[in-house]
This record gives C-alpha cells, sequence and structure tokens, in this order.
C-alpha cells in the first residue's frame, strides 16, 4: 500500500520544490492544495518535477487564517486522496514544511507501527475554557482578521470584540445541547486510511459543528477521534507529544519559530520525518542543508 503526501500550500515555491523531490518516490502519490490567493503558481513546472509519484492538483479555495476555510482545504485533501486509492497512511503537511530523513526510513517506520494514528492532543483530559468558546460562540465575519488594510482590520476587531461581549451577555452556547467533548492539538497529522475515511464519512457533521467556529482546524479530527474507536489507537498518550508523531516545531522561539542553519544539528538529532517551518527569504541555507542530507542518506 502506498502512502499519501497532502500538501496545503500558499507561498514558497523554493520550499515545495525541495520537498517534492525528496518525497518523489513510486511508494507515494502527492495531493496539492494552492491556495487560491498565489496567483503565479506555475504548475506545469511543478508536474514536471515529479518522475515517480502521481501527482495530482485538488479545486482550489481561499484559505483565510482561524476560518472554516483551512478545515475545508483538509477536507479536499482527504476526500480527493481516498476517493483515488487506499493508502497505508495520508501524511498532512503544509508547504514550509521539510521532510528529515528519506523515504526508505519513513516506509519502513509506518510498516512497523501500521495502524497507528499520529495525532498530538495539547490535553488528553481537558481543555482550556478558551478552546472550548472557539465552538461555543458563533465566530462569524472572521475573514479579514489578518487583513493588510488596517482599516478593515481594526472594524473587524471591533466587531468580533462586540460580538463576544453580546453573546456572553446572554449566556450563548452551541454546545449546550451536544454531547461533544472538545479536544485540540496539531492540525498536522500522519492517519490510517480507516481515519480519513470515517473523517470524510463526519463530513457534515463537522460543517455543522465547526463552521461557524474559530481555528478549528486545530480542533476537528482530534474531537472526533476522541469520541471514536480510533482512540484507542492514537500513538501517544502524552500531553504536546509532537515527537511522537514525528513532527518536529519549536513554539518556544515564535509561533512557531522560523528555523535557521545553525539549527541544523538540532534538526537531524530531533527524531522527527517533518519539520515546520522554514522560510526562503529569512534563510535559504538551511532549506538547501536538510535537502543534501535527505538526499545523501
Amino acid at each position: 500500500m502506498k502512502h499519501a503526501y497532502l500538501i496545503m500550500v500558499h507561498n514558497e515555491p523554493y520550499i515545495l520544490e525541495k520537498s517534492l523531490k525528496l518525497i518523489d518516490d513510486e511508494r507515494n502519490d502527492i495531493y496539492i492544495h494552492v491556495d487560491l490567493k498565489w496567483k503565479d503558481f506555475d504548475f506545469d513546472y511543478f508536474k514536471k518535477l515529479i518522475k515517480k509519484s502521481n501527482l495530482y492538483f485538488t479545486k482550489r479555495t481561499d484559505v483565510r487564517w482561524g476560518t472554516y476555510s483551512q478545515i475545508n482545504c483538509e477536507m479536499l485533501l482527504f476526500e480527493e486522496a481516498s476517493k483515488n486509492d487506499k493508502y497505508a497512511y495520508y501524511h498532512l503537511i503544509s508547504g514550509v514544511d521539510m521532510p528529515l530523513t528519506n523515504q526508505d526510513e519513513m516506509h519502513k517506520f509506518y510498516d512497523k507501527h501500521q495502524g497507528k494514528e499520529f495525532i498530538c492532543f495539547d490535553f488528553h483530559d481537558k481543555v482550556l475554557p478558551d478552546t472550548i468558546d472557539r465552538v461555543k460562540y458563533y465566530h462569524i465575519f472572521t475573514k479579514h482578521g489578518r487583513s493588510k488594510n488596517i482599516v478593515i482590520r481594526k472594524f473587524n476587531s471591533l466587531f468580533y470584540r462586540t460580538s463576544m461581549f453580546t453573546q456572553r451577555l446572554f449566556k450563548v452556547n452551541r454546545l449546550k445541547n451536544s454531547d461533544i467533548e472538545i479536544r485540540k492539538g496539531a492540525n498536522w497529522i500522519s492517519i490510517t486510511d480507516d481515519l480519513v475515511r470515517f473523517i470524510v464519512d463526519s463530513k457534515d457533521e463537522i460543517s455543522k459543528v465547526y463552521s461557524k467556529s474559530l481555528c478549528a482546524d486545530e480542533l476537528f479530527v482530534q474531537t472526533l477521534v476522541y469520541g471514536s474507536k480510533f482512540y484507542k489507537n492514537v500513538i501517544s498518550k502524552k500531553n504536546d507529544d509532537y515527537i511522537a508523531i514525528k513532527r518536529y516545531v519549536d513554539w518556544r522561539r515564535g509561533r512557531p519559530y522560523t528555523f535557521r542553519s545553525a539549527d541544523f544539528d538540532e534538526l537531524i538529532n530531533s527524531n522527527c520525518f517533518f519539520a515546520r517551518k522554514f522560510s526562503s527569504a529569512v534563510d535559504k541555507e538551511i532549506i538547501d542543508k536538510i535537502y543534501d542530507y535527505v538526499r545523501s542518506k
């Protein structure tokens, strides 16, 4: 059984090119969602890069931070991949991630742990009230929360604060008649075919619960899995266990931190298969160093 790489990209063609070359393997298929805002994306160029994998591009959508569009993007990738084939694992990554090891090592590892779900939970037994508020209240007109237009951004902020104040005043609770237990964690995951199909089959429920929520891309998979038979297969029950899901992300130095050349040894000794995030504008050298290292393994 092959693996499917599901990649959400919105910029950084240099990183995407290097990553694609590292995962181009006859044992993989690659699915890419290109943000609609990326106007000059060169589809033909990237198609020509791929020599061994099958490469698919999903329908393009306008993905905005904090909105349901992020979940919609992930669902597009899950649906497209599971419609085409039955994969051993589906790896959801972003366009500013890079692989830290070769495909032989990755496939050997996931073959050994077949059936395990590589999902990170911030907390397994509880969530913070602020997290529940993401779903408890109606979050509308969030599309322009990070607009480059300062007037639009300030108006959006004022409307948001007013809306939250009003909803708290009138004790709005969208979860009041629900038995859903909200859980939170990283949206970057490696999961089995059975779980992907369970998520796809839950599309209507996911839309109903999260379409008016905030930053729910960090909630919907964890919440769905927590209340299902798949939770017993989660690889680690430790909190914030990024190492167990083979992702290296540094939240201490940034939101998250952008890796530099000086971090090379830290990255390759992390025991992880993916790292994020990188930026060709911040430090192009680390991208090349990681690429050369993985190619030489």
